[in-house]
Protein backbone atom coordinates (compact mmCIF):
# COMPACT_ATOMS: atom_id res chain seq x y z
CA UNK A 1 0.00 0.00 0.00
CA UNK A 2 1.18 3.55 -0.59
CA UNK A 3 2.23 5.78 2.29
CA UNK A 4 -0.57 8.18 1.44
CA UNK A 5 -3.26 5.58 2.04
CA UNK A 6 -1.39 3.44 4.57
CA UNK A 7 -3.24 2.11 7.56
CA UNK A 8 -1.02 2.20 10.62
CA UNK A 9 -1.84 -0.87 12.70
CA UNK A 10 -0.17 -2.24 15.82
CA UNK A 11 -0.89 -5.53 17.57
CA UNK A 12 -0.03 -6.50 21.13
CA UNK A 13 0.02 -10.31 21.05
CA UNK A 14 -0.08 -10.77 24.81
CA UNK A 15 0.19 -13.66 27.23
CA UNK A 16 -3.21 -13.01 28.83
CA UNK A 17 -4.89 -10.62 26.39
CA UNK A 18 -4.24 -9.29 22.90
CA UNK A 19 -5.27 -6.04 21.25
CA UNK A 20 -5.20 -4.31 17.87
CA UNK A 21 -4.91 -0.55 17.46
CA UNK A 22 -4.79 1.84 14.51
CA UNK A 23 -3.96 5.51 14.07
CA UNK A 24 -6.93 7.71 13.30
CA UNK A 25 -6.86 10.50 10.75
CA UNK A 26 -6.18 13.01 13.55
CA UNK A 27 -2.90 11.23 14.37
CA UNK A 28 -4.09 9.63 17.61
CA UNK A 29 -4.18 5.87 18.16
CA UNK A 30 -7.23 3.94 19.28
CA UNK A 31 -8.04 0.34 20.11
CA UNK A 32 -10.28 -1.45 17.62
CA UNK A 33 -12.81 -3.69 19.40
CA UNK A 34 -13.45 -7.28 18.38
CA UNK A 35 -16.83 -8.66 17.29
CA UNK A 36 -17.85 -9.06 20.93
CA UNK A 37 -17.31 -5.35 21.52
CA UNK A 38 -14.26 -6.00 23.68
CA UNK A 39 -11.17 -3.80 23.49
CA UNK A 40 -9.01 -6.63 24.84
CA UNK A 41 -9.28 -10.16 23.46
CA UNK A 42 -8.27 -12.91 25.90
CA UNK A 43 -5.39 -14.89 24.37
CA UNK A 44 -7.29 -18.14 24.82
CA UNK A 45 -8.21 -20.75 22.19
CA UNK A 46 -10.90 -23.42 22.62
CA UNK A 47 -11.01 -26.36 20.20
CA UNK A 48 -14.67 -27.33 19.78
CA UNK A 49 -15.24 -31.07 19.69
CA UNK A 50 -18.35 -31.17 17.49
CA UNK A 51 -18.19 -28.48 14.81
CA UNK A 52 -14.45 -28.03 14.43
CA UNK A 53 -14.83 -24.39 15.40
CA UNK A 54 -11.97 -22.57 17.11
CA UNK A 55 -13.32 -20.20 19.75
CA UNK A 56 -10.96 -17.31 20.52
CA UNK A 57 -11.20 -14.85 23.40
CA UNK A 58 -13.91 -14.64 26.07
CA UNK A 59 -15.98 -17.43 24.53
CA UNK A 60 -12.93 -19.69 24.71
CA UNK A 61 -12.46 -18.93 28.41
CA UNK A 62 -15.99 -20.17 29.00
CA UNK A 63 -15.65 -23.19 26.71
CA UNK A 64 -16.26 -25.53 29.60
CA UNK A 65 -13.54 -28.11 28.87
CA UNK A 66 -10.07 -27.19 30.18
CA UNK A 67 -8.55 -30.12 28.29
CA UNK A 68 -9.53 -28.44 25.02
CA UNK A 69 -8.56 -24.92 26.07
CA UNK A 70 -5.14 -23.38 25.43
CA UNK A 71 -3.96 -20.42 27.53
CA UNK A 72 -0.72 -18.48 27.90
CA UNK A 73 0.73 -19.94 24.69
CA UNK A 74 3.10 -16.97 24.49
CA UNK A 75 5.12 -18.52 27.31
CA UNK A 76 6.11 -21.33 24.95
CA UNK A 77 7.11 -19.33 21.87
CA UNK A 78 10.79 -19.97 22.67
CA UNK A 79 10.38 -23.73 23.22
CA UNK A 80 11.23 -25.65 20.02
CA UNK A 81 9.81 -28.88 21.41
CA UNK A 82 6.44 -27.61 22.66
CA UNK A 83 3.25 -28.71 20.87
CA UNK A 84 -0.38 -29.04 21.88
CA UNK A 85 -2.19 -32.19 20.71
CA UNK A 86 -5.97 -32.14 20.46
CA UNK A 87 -8.05 -34.73 18.57
CA UNK A 88 -4.84 -36.28 17.23
CA UNK A 89 -3.73 -33.00 15.63
CA UNK A 90 -0.59 -31.22 16.79
CA UNK A 91 -0.47 -27.44 17.12
CA UNK A 92 2.68 -25.40 17.57
CA UNK A 93 2.75 -22.18 19.61
CA UNK A 94 3.15 -20.33 16.31
CA UNK A 95 -0.06 -21.80 14.87
CA UNK A 96 -2.09 -21.13 18.00
CA UNK A 97 -0.83 -17.55 18.04
CA UNK A 98 -1.81 -17.28 14.38
CA UNK A 99 -5.40 -18.23 15.31
CA UNK A 100 -5.51 -15.29 17.75
CA UNK A 101 -4.06 -12.93 15.14
CA UNK A 102 -6.54 -14.22 12.55
CA UNK A 103 -9.46 -13.34 14.82
CA UNK A 104 -8.12 -9.83 15.38
CA UNK A 105 -7.53 -9.29 11.67
CA UNK A 106 -10.90 -10.66 10.57
CA UNK A 107 -13.06 -8.85 13.12
CA UNK A 108 -11.20 -5.54 13.32
CA UNK A 109 -11.10 -5.28 9.52
CA UNK A 110 -14.90 -4.98 9.53
CA UNK A 111 -14.51 -1.73 11.45
CA UNK A 112 -11.41 -0.06 9.98
CA UNK A 113 -11.08 -1.72 6.58
CA UNK A 114 -8.72 -4.35 5.22
CA UNK A 115 -5.70 -4.99 7.45
CA UNK A 116 -2.55 -6.36 5.84
CA UNK A 117 0.56 -4.64 7.18
CA UNK A 118 1.16 -4.53 10.93
CA UNK A 119 3.69 -3.98 13.66
CA UNK A 120 3.59 -6.71 16.33
CA UNK A 121 5.07 -6.28 19.79
CA UNK A 122 7.10 -8.78 21.82
CA UNK A 123 8.69 -8.69 25.29
CA UNK A 124 12.11 -7.06 25.27
CA UNK A 125 13.64 -10.27 26.58
CA UNK A 126 12.19 -12.48 23.82
CA UNK A 127 14.97 -14.49 22.21
CA UNK A 128 15.64 -15.12 18.53
CA UNK A 129 13.38 -18.18 18.30
CA UNK A 130 10.41 -16.43 19.95
CA UNK A 131 10.77 -13.38 17.69
CA UNK A 132 10.95 -15.51 14.58
CA UNK A 133 7.92 -17.52 15.72
CA UNK A 134 5.96 -14.29 16.21
CA UNK A 135 6.73 -13.10 12.67
CA UNK A 136 5.72 -16.50 11.31
CA UNK A 137 2.45 -16.39 13.27
CA UNK A 138 1.67 -13.11 11.52
CA UNK A 139 2.42 -14.61 8.14
CA UNK A 140 0.16 -17.61 8.86
CA UNK A 141 -2.61 -15.16 9.72
CA UNK A 142 -2.21 -13.45 6.34
CA UNK A 143 -0.41 -10.42 7.71
CA UNK A 144 2.73 -8.70 6.47
CA UNK A 145 4.76 -7.99 9.60
CA UNK A 146 6.54 -4.73 8.85
CA UNK A 147 8.39 -4.76 12.12
CA UNK A 148 8.71 -6.47 15.46
CA UNK A 149 9.02 -3.89 18.25
CA UNK A 150 9.70 -4.38 21.95
CA UNK A 151 6.68 -3.86 24.19
CA UNK A 152 8.33 -1.29 26.50
CA UNK A 153 9.43 0.74 23.47
CA UNK A 154 5.88 0.81 22.10
CA UNK A 155 4.53 1.79 25.51
CA UNK A 156 7.10 4.58 25.81
CA UNK A 157 5.91 5.95 22.46
CA UNK A 158 2.37 6.06 23.76
CA UNK A 159 3.35 7.77 27.02
CA UNK A 160 5.40 10.34 25.10
CA UNK A 161 2.43 10.96 22.80
CA UNK A 162 -0.29 11.23 25.45
CA UNK A 163 1.44 12.11 28.74
CA UNK A 164 4.22 14.30 27.30
CA UNK A 165 6.85 12.50 29.37
CA UNK A 166 10.37 13.73 28.66
CA UNK A 167 13.85 13.00 29.91
CA UNK A 168 15.24 9.72 31.19
CA UNK A 169 12.34 7.28 31.48
CA UNK A 170 12.14 3.84 33.07
CA UNK A 171 9.40 1.61 31.68
CA UNK A 172 8.26 -1.01 34.18
CA UNK A 173 6.31 -3.59 32.17
CA UNK A 174 4.78 -6.35 34.27
CA UNK A 175 2.30 -8.27 32.15
CA UNK A 176 0.70 -11.67 32.19
CA UNK A 177 3.88 -13.63 31.58
CA UNK A 178 7.00 -11.46 31.62
CA UNK A 179 8.73 -8.54 33.29
CA UNK A 180 10.55 -6.02 31.10
CA UNK A 181 12.52 -3.07 32.42
CA UNK A 182 13.65 -0.56 29.81
CA UNK A 183 15.51 2.71 30.36
CA UNK A 184 15.36 5.27 27.58
CA UNK A 185 15.82 8.92 26.76
CA UNK A 186 12.81 10.75 25.38
CA UNK A 187 13.39 14.11 23.69
CA UNK A 188 10.38 15.23 21.73
CA UNK A 189 9.96 12.85 18.82
CA UNK A 190 13.33 11.16 19.44
CA UNK A 191 13.49 8.04 21.59
CA UNK A 192 16.81 6.36 22.38
CA UNK A 193 16.76 3.02 24.18
CA UNK A 194 19.67 2.77 26.61
CA UNK A 195 19.07 -0.65 28.11
CA UNK A 196 16.54 -3.46 28.39
CA UNK A 197 16.53 -6.09 31.11
CA UNK A 198 13.88 -8.60 31.95
CA UNK A 199 12.77 -11.98 33.13
CA UNK A 200 10.74 -14.66 31.42
CA UNK A 201 8.05 -16.38 33.45
CA UNK A 202 7.61 -13.53 35.89
CA UNK A 203 4.17 -12.02 35.57
CA UNK A 204 0.50 -12.28 36.38
CA UNK A 205 0.17 -15.96 35.50
CA UNK A 206 2.93 -16.75 38.00
CA UNK A 207 1.02 -14.82 40.66
CA UNK A 208 -2.04 -16.95 39.81
CA UNK A 209 -0.03 -20.13 40.47
CA UNK A 210 1.01 -18.76 43.86
CA UNK A 211 -2.64 -17.96 44.63
CA UNK A 212 -3.53 -21.62 44.02
CA UNK A 213 -0.99 -22.66 46.66
CA UNK A 214 -2.33 -20.03 49.05
CA UNK A 215 -5.91 -21.19 48.51
CA UNK A 216 -4.84 -24.80 49.05
CA UNK A 217 -3.22 -23.82 52.35
CA UNK A 218 -6.36 -21.96 53.51
CA UNK A 219 -8.55 -24.87 52.39
CA UNK A 220 -6.51 -27.34 54.44
CA UNK A 221 -6.67 -25.11 57.50
CA UNK A 222 -10.46 -24.97 57.29
CA UNK A 223 -11.31 -28.43 55.95
CA UNK A 224 -8.62 -30.50 57.62
CA UNK A 225 -7.58 -32.12 54.37
CA UNK A 226 -5.48 -31.36 51.33
CA UNK A 227 -7.11 -29.68 48.34
CA UNK A 228 -6.94 -32.34 45.61
CA UNK A 229 -7.13 -31.06 42.05
CA UNK A 230 -7.08 -33.00 38.83
CA UNK A 231 -5.91 -31.20 35.68
CA UNK A 232 -9.33 -29.82 34.65
CA UNK A 233 -10.07 -28.62 38.21
CA UNK A 234 -6.69 -26.94 38.42
CA UNK A 235 -7.32 -25.06 35.17
CA UNK A 236 -10.69 -23.88 36.45
CA UNK A 237 -9.10 -22.74 39.69
CA UNK A 238 -6.43 -20.85 37.75
CA UNK A 239 -9.16 -18.90 35.96
CA UNK A 240 -10.76 -18.17 39.33
CA UNK A 241 -7.39 -17.04 40.72
CA UNK A 242 -6.96 -14.57 37.87
CA UNK A 243 -10.28 -12.93 38.80
CA UNK A 244 -9.46 -13.08 42.53
CA UNK A 245 -6.13 -11.35 41.94
CA UNK A 246 -7.86 -8.50 40.12
CA UNK A 247 -10.41 -8.12 42.91
CA UNK A 248 -7.67 -8.02 45.55
CA UNK A 249 -6.23 -4.99 43.78
CA UNK A 250 -9.45 -3.16 44.69
CA UNK A 251 -10.60 -4.96 47.86
CA UNK A 252 -8.79 -5.89 51.06
CA UNK A 253 -10.70 -9.17 51.56
CA UNK A 254 -12.15 -11.64 49.05
CA UNK A 255 -13.90 -14.95 49.76
CA UNK A 256 -14.27 -17.89 47.38
CA UNK A 257 -16.04 -21.25 47.64
CA UNK A 258 -13.47 -23.94 46.87
CA UNK A 259 -13.62 -27.73 46.68
CA UNK A 260 -16.11 -30.37 45.61
CA UNK A 261 -19.06 -32.30 47.01
CA UNK A 262 -16.86 -35.40 47.15
CA UNK A 263 -14.02 -33.90 49.18
CA UNK A 264 -15.82 -31.04 50.87
CA UNK A 265 -16.42 -27.39 50.09
CA UNK A 266 -14.87 -24.59 52.10
CA UNK A 267 -15.38 -20.86 51.90
CA UNK A 268 -11.81 -19.57 51.73
CA UNK A 269 -11.11 -16.01 52.79
CA UNK A 270 -8.16 -14.27 51.17
CA UNK A 271 -6.72 -10.93 52.19
CA UNK A 272 -4.67 -8.53 50.15
CA UNK A 273 -1.94 -8.70 52.80
CA UNK A 274 -1.71 -12.51 52.59
CA UNK A 275 -1.57 -12.39 48.80
CA UNK A 276 1.13 -9.72 48.76
CA UNK A 277 3.15 -11.69 51.32
CA UNK A 278 2.83 -14.82 49.15
CA UNK A 279 4.20 -13.04 46.06
CA UNK A 280 6.86 -11.17 48.02
CA UNK A 281 9.69 -13.32 46.64
CA UNK A 282 8.76 -12.54 43.03
CA UNK A 283 8.29 -8.85 43.78
CA UNK A 284 11.72 -8.77 45.44
CA UNK A 285 13.13 -10.25 42.25
CA UNK A 286 11.65 -7.36 40.24
CA UNK A 287 13.39 -4.90 42.58
CA UNK A 288 16.69 -6.72 42.07
CA UNK A 289 16.25 -6.45 38.30
CA UNK A 290 15.54 -2.73 38.67
CA UNK A 291 18.76 -2.26 40.61
CA UNK A 292 20.69 -4.35 38.08
CA UNK A 293 19.38 -2.21 35.21
CA UNK A 294 20.42 1.00 36.96
CA UNK A 295 23.84 -0.41 37.87
CA UNK A 296 24.51 -1.48 34.29
CA UNK A 297 24.17 2.16 33.21
CA UNK A 298 25.95 3.56 36.30
CA UNK A 299 22.72 5.32 37.27
CA UNK A 300 20.90 5.78 40.55
CA UNK A 301 17.18 6.02 41.17
CA UNK A 302 17.57 9.80 41.37
CA UNK A 303 18.75 9.85 37.73
CA UNK A 304 15.33 8.64 36.50
CA UNK A 305 12.92 11.45 35.66
CA UNK A 306 9.79 9.30 35.34
CA UNK A 307 8.77 5.70 35.97
CA UNK A 308 5.86 4.62 33.75
CA UNK A 309 3.67 1.57 34.21
CA UNK A 310 2.76 -1.01 31.58
CA UNK A 311 0.87 -4.29 31.95
CA UNK A 312 -2.14 -5.36 33.99
CA UNK A 313 -0.06 -6.67 36.90
CA UNK A 314 1.15 -3.14 37.68
CA UNK A 315 -2.33 -2.53 39.12
CA UNK A 316 -1.32 -4.58 42.16
CA UNK A 317 -1.01 -1.95 44.92
CA UNK A 318 2.17 -3.51 46.33
CA UNK A 319 3.92 -3.12 42.96
CA UNK A 320 3.22 0.61 42.92
CA UNK A 321 4.23 0.89 46.57
CA UNK A 322 7.61 -0.76 45.89
CA UNK A 323 8.30 1.49 42.91
CA UNK A 324 7.40 4.61 44.90
CA UNK A 325 9.79 3.53 47.64
CA UNK A 326 12.56 2.69 45.17
CA UNK A 327 12.42 5.96 43.22
CA UNK A 328 11.08 8.40 45.79
CA UNK A 329 8.11 9.31 43.58
CA UNK A 330 4.94 7.66 42.43
CA UNK A 331 5.04 5.97 39.02
CA UNK A 332 2.94 7.37 36.19
CA UNK A 333 0.01 5.33 34.93
CA UNK A 334 -1.88 6.10 31.74
CA UNK A 335 -4.84 4.20 33.17
CA UNK A 336 -5.15 1.83 30.23
CA UNK A 337 -1.94 -0.06 31.10
CA UNK A 338 -3.32 -3.12 29.28
CA UNK A 339 -3.75 -1.19 26.05
CA UNK A 340 -0.79 1.17 25.83
CA UNK A 341 1.48 -1.37 24.12
CA UNK A 342 -0.92 -1.88 21.20
CA UNK A 343 -1.57 1.87 20.99
CA UNK A 344 2.17 2.56 20.95
CA UNK A 345 2.70 -0.09 18.30
CA UNK A 346 0.25 1.72 16.03
CA UNK A 347 2.21 4.93 16.56
CA UNK A 348 5.40 3.04 15.79
CA UNK A 349 3.88 1.80 12.53
CA UNK A 350 3.20 5.42 11.61
CA UNK A 351 6.96 6.11 11.80
CA UNK A 352 6.31 9.58 13.16
CA UNK A 353 9.23 9.31 15.55
CA UNK A 354 12.87 8.30 15.48
CA UNK A 355 13.43 5.28 17.71
CA UNK A 356 16.86 3.87 18.42
CA UNK A 357 16.60 0.32 19.79
CA UNK A 358 19.25 -1.91 21.37
CA UNK A 359 19.84 -5.65 21.15
CA UNK A 360 18.52 -7.45 24.18
CA UNK A 361 20.87 -10.42 24.20
CA UNK A 362 24.57 -10.93 23.60
CA UNK A 363 25.60 -13.15 20.70
CA UNK A 364 28.95 -14.89 20.48
CA UNK A 365 30.70 -18.18 19.90
CA UNK A 366 32.54 -20.82 21.88
CA UNK A 367 36.31 -20.35 21.62
CA UNK A 368 39.47 -21.55 23.35
CA UNK A 369 40.67 -18.64 25.48
CA UNK A 370 44.14 -18.45 27.08
CA UNK A 371 44.45 -16.85 30.51
CA UNK A 372 47.00 -14.03 30.24
CA UNK A 373 48.26 -14.63 33.78
CA UNK A 374 48.33 -18.41 34.19
CA UNK A 375 48.63 -19.44 30.53
CA UNK A 376 45.89 -22.04 31.02
CA UNK A 377 43.39 -22.56 28.22
CA UNK A 378 39.67 -23.24 28.44
CA UNK A 379 36.57 -23.15 26.26
CA UNK A 380 34.63 -19.98 26.94
CA UNK A 381 31.77 -17.96 25.51
CA UNK A 382 33.37 -15.19 23.44
CA UNK A 383 30.87 -12.34 22.89
CA UNK A 384 30.79 -10.80 19.40
CA UNK A 385 27.76 -8.51 19.79
CA UNK A 386 27.37 -7.29 23.39
CA UNK A 387 23.93 -6.88 24.91
CA UNK A 388 22.43 -3.37 24.61
CA UNK A 389 24.40 -2.53 21.45
CA UNK A 390 22.38 -0.05 19.30
CA UNK A 391 20.73 -1.76 16.34
CA UNK A 392 20.78 -2.51 13.49
CA UNK A 393 24.42 -3.48 13.76
CA UNK A 394 27.11 -5.77 12.37
CA UNK A 395 30.15 -6.77 14.43
CA UNK A 396 33.11 -9.08 13.82
CA UNK A 397 35.67 -11.00 15.84
CA UNK A 398 38.73 -12.84 14.50
CA UNK A 399 39.85 -16.20 15.90
CA UNK A 400 42.66 -18.70 15.14
CA UNK A 401 42.24 -22.33 14.21
CA UNK A 402 43.56 -24.54 17.01
CA UNK A 403 44.75 -27.68 15.20
CA UNK A 404 46.95 -28.66 12.28
CA UNK A 405 45.24 -30.14 9.20
CA UNK A 406 41.85 -28.81 10.28
CA UNK A 407 39.52 -29.28 7.32
CA UNK A 408 36.19 -28.38 8.91
CA UNK A 409 35.75 -25.15 10.84
CA UNK A 410 32.67 -25.13 13.07
CA UNK A 411 31.29 -22.05 14.79
CA UNK A 412 28.67 -22.52 17.49
CA UNK A 413 26.45 -19.45 17.84
CA UNK A 414 25.74 -18.57 21.45
CA UNK A 415 23.13 -16.35 23.07
CA UNK A 416 23.93 -15.05 26.53
CA UNK A 417 26.38 -12.94 28.47
CA UNK A 418 28.13 -15.40 30.77
CA UNK A 419 31.67 -16.53 29.79
CA UNK A 420 30.89 -20.00 31.13
CA UNK A 421 29.44 -22.13 28.27
CA UNK A 422 27.14 -23.87 30.75
CA UNK A 423 25.13 -20.70 31.23
CA UNK A 424 24.50 -19.67 27.62
CA UNK A 425 22.30 -21.13 24.89
CA UNK A 426 23.64 -22.64 21.68
CA UNK A 427 21.21 -21.27 19.10
CA UNK A 428 22.91 -22.27 15.87
CA UNK A 429 25.99 -23.59 14.13
CA UNK A 430 27.97 -22.78 10.96
CA UNK A 431 30.28 -25.30 9.33
CA UNK A 432 32.82 -24.34 6.65
CA UNK A 433 34.99 -26.90 4.84
CA UNK A 434 38.48 -25.58 4.03
CA UNK A 435 41.47 -26.96 2.04
CA UNK A 436 43.53 -29.70 3.76
CA UNK A 437 47.12 -29.47 4.99
CA UNK A 438 46.88 -26.15 6.82
CA UNK A 439 48.78 -25.41 10.03
CA UNK A 440 47.09 -24.28 13.23
CA UNK A 441 46.75 -20.54 13.67
CA UNK A 442 44.85 -19.67 10.47
CA UNK A 443 42.64 -16.63 10.92
CA UNK A 444 38.87 -17.04 10.83
CA UNK A 445 36.57 -14.01 11.11
CA UNK A 446 33.10 -14.41 12.55
CA UNK A 447 30.57 -11.66 11.77
CA UNK A 448 27.11 -11.34 13.28
CA UNK A 449 24.46 -8.97 11.93
CA UNK A 450 21.55 -7.91 14.13
CA UNK A 451 18.59 -6.41 12.26
CA UNK A 452 15.85 -4.02 13.37
CA UNK A 453 13.58 -6.95 14.27
CA UNK A 454 16.41 -8.26 16.48
CA UNK A 455 17.04 -11.32 14.37
CA UNK A 456 20.56 -12.55 13.76
CA UNK A 457 22.53 -13.62 10.70
CA UNK A 458 26.01 -15.07 11.01
CA UNK A 459 28.96 -15.30 8.62
CA UNK A 460 32.20 -17.24 8.87
CA UNK A 461 35.15 -16.15 6.68
CA UNK A 462 38.40 -18.05 6.30
CA UNK A 463 41.13 -15.46 5.62
CA UNK A 464 43.63 -17.84 3.97
CA UNK A 465 41.32 -19.54 1.46
CA UNK A 466 38.87 -16.69 0.99
CA UNK A 467 35.98 -19.11 1.57
CA UNK A 468 32.96 -17.95 3.53
CA UNK A 469 29.49 -19.03 4.54
CA UNK A 470 26.49 -16.93 5.54
CA UNK A 471 23.43 -18.27 7.39
CA UNK A 472 20.45 -17.16 9.43
CA UNK A 473 19.80 -18.98 12.66
CA UNK A 474 17.54 -21.99 12.24
CA UNK A 475 15.93 -24.07 14.97
CA UNK A 476 14.93 -27.70 15.03
CA UNK A 477 12.08 -29.19 16.98
CA UNK A 478 8.51 -30.40 16.73
CA UNK A 479 7.26 -26.96 17.76
CA UNK A 480 9.15 -25.11 15.00
CA UNK A 481 7.60 -24.54 11.58
CA UNK A 482 9.91 -24.89 8.61
CA UNK A 483 9.72 -22.44 5.71
CA UNK A 484 8.35 -25.24 3.55
CA UNK A 485 5.43 -25.69 5.96
CA UNK A 486 4.34 -22.07 6.22
CA UNK A 487 2.43 -21.72 2.92
CA UNK A 488 0.64 -25.03 3.46
CA UNK A 489 -0.23 -24.20 7.07
CA UNK A 490 -1.42 -20.72 6.09
CA UNK A 491 -3.83 -22.20 3.54
CA UNK A 492 -5.09 -24.66 6.15
CA UNK A 493 -5.72 -21.96 8.77
CA UNK A 494 -7.76 -19.95 6.26
CA UNK A 495 -10.24 -22.84 6.06
CA UNK A 496 -10.78 -23.03 9.81
CA UNK A 497 -13.86 -21.41 11.29
CA UNK A 498 -12.68 -18.91 13.90
CA UNK A 499 -15.16 -17.10 16.16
Amino acid sequence: MSDKNAMYVGIDLGTSTSALAHVRSDGNPEIVPNADGERLTPSVVFFDRFEGVKLIGSAAKDGGDPERTVRHIKKHMDDPSFVVEIDGEKWTPTEISALILSKLRKECSKIVGNIEEVVITVPANFNELARKATVTAGRLAGLKVRRIVNEPTAAALYYAHTQSVRGRILVYDLGGGTLDITILNVDGDNIDILLSEGARHLGGSDFDEILIDLIGQKYQEQNGRELILDAPQRRRLLALCEDTKKRLSKLNVVSEKIGSEEFGIAEVELTRDSFEEAIKRLLTRTVMLLEQALDNLDLTAADIDHVVLVGGSTRIPKVQELLTKQFGKAPISCGNVDECVALGAALFAQRARRVSEVCNHSYGTLAIIEDAVTGSKSVQNSVVIPKNTPIPCSMSQTYMTSEDNEELIEVEITQGEDPDPRYVDIVGKISLRVPPGRPAGCQVTVTYSYDENQRVRAQIYDEESGLKKDVSIEYDGEGVLKESDIERKSAYLKQIKIV
